[in-house]
């Protein structure tokens, strides 16, 4: 619940939030610098969801939810200690762990059978860490996800 309260005490993040719940937010406005800094934080929490045609959905079922997950669950023991709370403290400096930890990401946050634009894959790695374009640059350069020459879409290469 902690994560929720923190995600809503910015009051320029608290309007937005009341915005989206409301449905009073325009899409042209939603695409604008100041929602996009905001928006992040209120997806990462839960709080909002962004839907496949775009639009964005706040719903009072995350309130309702007892949101206590074991924040290593899934996550290989060697690994376990670069999170905290859930979240990825730190991007390992040894190559071979690094890989080892983007791999269990995407993995984890990506389906084998769909492409992403560049804001999905930034949503999706945000849940994690505040890094996003660290890591999603360590899995283009590493293989671990394929982005199209012009730089529209990702996908997880297909296993050979």
């Amino acid at each position: 619940m902690d994560h929720l309260m923190s995600a809503l005490a910015d009051p320029e993040r608290l309007r937005l939030y009341a915005r989206i719940v409301l449905d009073d937010l325009p899409p042209r406005e939603a695409d604008s610098p100041v929602a996009r800094k905001h928006l992040g934080k209120l997806i990462a929490s839960g709080l909002v969801e962004r839907r496949e045609d775009g639009s964005l959905r706040a719903g009072p079922e995350v309130f309702r939810r007892a949101r206590t997950p074991e924040p290593t669950t899934g996550v290989p023991r060697h690994l376990t200690g670069f999170f905290a709370g859930g979240r990825l403290t730190a991007i390992p400096v040894r190559p071979a762990v690094r890989h080892e930890l983007l791999v269990h990401l995407t993995d984890t946050l990506f389906d084998t059978d769909r492409t992403y634009s560049e804001r999905e894959i930034n949503e999706a790695l945000h849940t994690v860490h505040d890094d996003t374009a660290a890591l999603r640059r360590y899995c283009v350069s590493e293989g671990i996800l394929v982005r199209e020459r012009d730089g529209s879409d990702y996908r997880l290469p297909q296993p050979a």
